[in-house]
């Protein structure tokens, strides 16, 4: 053990422990130090309890298109207690199989609060302890953002960590912020039996996605019953016999809306402060920790990884971001790709992309951008889920695929087979050509691809 490298990882979430077993797997004598709970925000307040939630909601709209298949579930009722255990039992489930994985790789778990003694020396806060390493990886990831806002401190306003501590199910919600996290809470609580509010200050939801396929989801959320308003400016939330009221501006005139409870959606910040990168001269932006594409920072034997060094905070992001980091540590030659990286939104349709926008890819080339409707999907019609379509953006002169965007059943899924061909610069003959299973969703992409070819089999 002596003449092992040694590494601390600082944070045991998805992008620490990845980076944690990585390095172990390389050789290095690895600590990893987490101040909560193993396995960090994805899995104990972000993608685990909230997919658990989303499941539960498309169990409950599976039952209720049943008669549609000629079955009969009458009289179902959602016990929103027993969901919301079932939802803790998952997240407890995965949070000790992870231990496992470190206990069997021989990684020492430190509990604590940890933060720079020097440039070498990660110190404990709590106790004391210092721990000298080779190397440090910072993957301390975020907490969720908050607005300067009259009464956004009130009882009863909960950031997205809180809302998943409720077990009793809320009568009506307002959520501020439409971005994937609001919309993906609006889904959850609506399907269970709430009425949904949903406030987003700029003119589509999920900003950043392709136009049209983010004012898609919006008329899927419309049509499911949910009132969305955007471009509005919300101005404060006060208390009125026993409800929340959010006032907010639209279209030049002041509105509200009430609610038993209020959801605060307002996007994430790294989770640095305390950590003494100033002390160090350790580089950032605003808590921000600045990178290389080898994850590596100014200090070159401390790298970052995760939601710590900013970009789309994606749980799938930090877990590559912290195996490349670990990689870089013990001599590999990695780099992050980000043009590579799937966004994903698991509500219902899904929506899922990678790589540029139509309006992005229209700034630097000469393109073309085609869709294909699920309502020309066998598989989508005998699953009863049409709504949707698969859009691709490619380069005209060479069709090599510049960008993927899918709103429909399955998305988050299907989107991996366009990870995996851009990784490679395919292009959109190559993507017609590769035999599709049939009947299969995946067949939607194919098609999408064939209509840069002459035309799409299943399309007029």
């Amino acid at each position: 053990m002596a003449d092992k490298r040694k590494i601390t990882v600082i944070g045991g979430g998805v992008g620490g422990y990845t980076a944690a077993i990585k390095a172990a797997r390389l050789g290095a004598d690895v600590i990893l130090i987490e101040k909560d709970l193993l396995g960090g925000t994805c899995l104990n307040r972000g993608c685990i309890p909230t997919k658990a939630l989303l499941q539960a909601a498309e169990v409950v709209q599976t039952i209720e298109e049943a008669p549609l298949f000629g079955i009969r579930c009458d009289d179902h009722r959602i016990d929103f207690t027993a969901v919301a255990k079932r939802k803790d039992a998952v997240v407890g489930q995965l949070r000790t199989g992870v231990a496992s994985l470190l206990k069997r790789r021989r990684i020492k778990m430190v509990s604590g609060t940890a933060f720079f003694k020097d440039a070498s020396t990660v110190e404990i806060k709590e106790t004391g302890q210092k721990l000298e390493s080779d190397n440090i990886i910072v993957t301390s990831g975020s907490q969720p953002g908050r607005i300067a806002l009259e009464g956004s401190d009130a009882p009863g306003v909960l950031d997205s960590d809180q809302v998943l501590e409720l077990t009793e199910l809320p009568q009506s919600l307002v959520i501020i912020g439409g971005g994937v996290v609001g919309v993906e809470f609006a889904q959850i609580f609506k399907q269970l039996g709430a009425a949904i509010t949903l406030l987003e200050m700029m003119p589509t939801l999920i900003p950043g996605a392709d136009r049209e396929i983010a004012q898609a989801l919006e008329k899927s959320l419309s049509e499911a019953g949910i009132e969305v308003v955007t471009q509005i400016a919300v101005k404060k939330i006060g208390r009125r016999k026993g409800q929340h009221k959010v006032a907010f501006e639209h279209a030049g005139h002041l509105k509200n809306v009430s609610a038993e409870k209020v959801i605060l959606a307002v996007g994430r910040k790294p989770n640095t402060a305390g950590l003494g990168l100033d002390r160090i001269g350790l580089g950032h932006n605003n808590g921000t920790i600045t990178v290389n594409e080898q994850m590596q920072t100014n200090i070159p034997h401390i790298y970052g990884a995760g939601d710590a060094v900013g970009g789309l905070m994606l749980a799938h992001k930090a877990m590559a971001e912290g195996e490349y980091a670990a990689a870089g540590i013990m001599g590999g030659k990695t780099a992050v790709k980000p043009k590579e990286i799937p966004n994903c939104i698991y509500t219902s349709p899904e929506v899922a992309s990678v790589g540029m926008t139509e309006a992005q890819a229209a700034q630097f080339h000469d393109i073309e951008a085609v869709r294909f409707p699920f309502t020309a999907c066998a598989k989508a019609l005998l699953m009863n889920r049409t709504f949707g379509m698969v859009k691709i953006v490619a380069e005209k002169k060479f069709g090599q695929v510049l960008g993927v965007h899918i709103i429909g059943p399955h998305a988050t899924d299907m989107i991996a087979e366009a990870v995996l061909g851009m990784s490679l610069e395919m292009t959109v003959d190559e993507l017609a050509q590769a035999v599709h299973p049939h009947p299969t969703l995946s067949e939607a992409v194919m098609e999408a691809g064939q209509m840069f070819c002459g035309g799409a089999a299943h399309l007029p």
